[in-house]
């Protein structure tokens, strides 16, 4: 498969980066808590043990009140550590959103001071963030392959990709070493990729 025109993935990150950041507080807000809704009463969420989920950046949906759920009902919670290396991240454990500290990019991030990571292999679930997803559950991420990456490592996690409804498409562009996600996440519900 020839590798796809890396100036058609720029010009469509730009255009749906365009229209994530054109959404208002009160609808991050609003979609965040639909979504959060679907996720939480969705049962393979439920089964799972070991879930990696996303720090939000402002217009993407917010996983807060997913985190709070699942650490109260005992599940062991992961979020991204991105290394020193570009492009390179572990999966961070948090007991609590106390255990966030603000660093780069004024994002929350683990706290560098008390880290313990999980292997990649020991995730049931994977929250994956997207700048969009197409139907077929194919991801067109931020660019610096931080996922891709370690997507390899996580064999035995189901995937669910989340994102705003405007970011699903019918097809995007991808690369050969590309890990499609299984199910796809928005304000609307959960949908298996076709």
């Amino acid at each position: 498969m020839m590798e796809p025109n890396k100036n058609a993935k720029q010009e469509l990150r730009e255009n749906i980066l365009a229209v994530r950041r054109g959404m208002s507080p009160e609808e991050v807000a609003a979609g965040s808590v639909r979504l959060a809704e679907h996720l939480c009463s969705w049962p393979i969420y439920q089964a799972a043990k070991t879930i990696m989920l996303y720090l939000a950046m402002p217009d993407e949906p917010h996983l807060d009140k997913v985190i709070s759920h699942a650490l109260s009902a005992g599940k062991t919670i992961c979020v991204p550590h991105m290394r020193e290396t570009r492009g390179l991240m572990d999966a961070a454990i948090i007991a609590n959103l106390d255990d966030l500290v603000v660093g780069q990019f004024n994002l929350l991030t683990p706290n560098p001071a008390s880290l313990k990571l999980l292997d990649p292999s020991e995730l049931d679930l994977i929250i994956v963030p997207g700048v969009a997803f197409d139907k077929d559950g194919r991801r067109l991420g931020m660019g610096a392959g931080y996922y891709d990456r370690f997507l390899l490592k996580a064999n035995k996690a189901e995937l669910i990709g989340a994102a705003w409804a405007a970011q699903i498409l019918e097809k995007i562009p991808t690369d050969d070493h590309d890990r499609p996600v299984n199910y796809l996440i928005t304000e609307d519900g959960i949908f298996t990729r076709r």
